[in-house]
């Protein structure tokens, strides 16, 4: 064989090794980009803000009318607060930019008794802002609930009890 019978392999090899380093490089990025949101999802629920406003809505009780709501400014202010942050999940979550078990594990007890708790208030805003008002909040909270992550009916202290590092 001679040497010039090979440049045709040559030719193919350079480009089978591209198209391998090219999908190694995609998913690279694709795992970067998807560890980069759950950094900036924790980051996002780790700050006073929230914590103060998460708290005030699950102390609310599941009866707490819009009324009840609208009448007490950082209530409301709360209200605003967690929807907003639970919207921006829902959207991203939506576009798959994160995993909805991801966010499960990490929020979505908080979406649950989030929801629960300002569904009546949300609807009854949809009234004066339109039916987009919180519109991806109540899709988390739908797709939690259809879709829940393995565990999550009976918490991760029992559900893991047998993890191992």
């Amino acid at each position: 064989m001679h040497p010039s019978d090979l440049v045709p392999y040559g030719s193919l090899f350079a480009v089978v090794v591209a198209i391998v380093f090219g999908t190694l490089t995609v998913r690279q990025w694709q795992r970067a980009r998807y560890l980069s949101a759950a950094a900036e999802l924790v980051h996002t629920i780790q700050n006073e803000q929230f914590g103060n406003a998460i708290a005030r809505i699950v102390e609310l009780p599941v009866e707490a009318t819009p009324d009840w709501i609208r009448r007490d400014p950082v209530l409301a202010a709360a209200a605003y607060t967690v929807g907003h942050v639970f919207e921006s999940l829902g959207v991203l979550v939506f576009h798959r930019v994160l995993r909805l078990h991801l966010v499960d594990y990490l929020v979505g007890g908080y979406v649950r008794i989030s929801w629960a708790r300002l569904k009546p208030y949300v609807e009854s805003r949809r009234v004066d802002l339109g039916p987009t008002f919180g519109e991806w909040f109540q899709w988390l909270a739908d797709q939690l609930d259809a879709h829940p992550a393995p565990g999550k009916g009976e918490g991760a202290h029992r559900a893991f009890v047998n993890w191992r590092p």
